[in-house]
């Protein structure tokens, strides 16, 4: 099983850090921790929701049945968006 890794969050933007240190200057507002899914990568506040993300890792590594992210939601809708235009005469 994978190990669960901590990161810093900027409570400001939301990015994500690895140095709880440079969260803080980032944009100098409160930071708080989370825990990253080590399948999927995806931030909780949790750790056991960071551990329950991805419950079905596969074999080789992949996500099965974890949650989409959102750049694979969105490349998903764009997707979309030309299929629909290619089917329309």
């Amino acid at each position: 099983m994978s190990l669960i890794e901590t990161r810093w969050k900027c409570g400001s933007c939301g990015d994500i850090h690895e140095d709880e240190s440079d969260a803080h200057e980032c944009c100098q507002p409160s930071v708080s921790e989370v825990y990253i899914c080590p399948v999927c990568g995806a931030w909780h506040r949790g750790e056991d929701a960071a551990q329950e993300c991805c419950p079905n890792e596969g074999e080789d590594g992949d996500a099965e049945g974890c949650s989409p992210t959102a750049a694979e939601l969105e490349a998903q809708g764009q997707m979309r968006l030309i299929l629909d235009q290619g089917a329309r005469p």
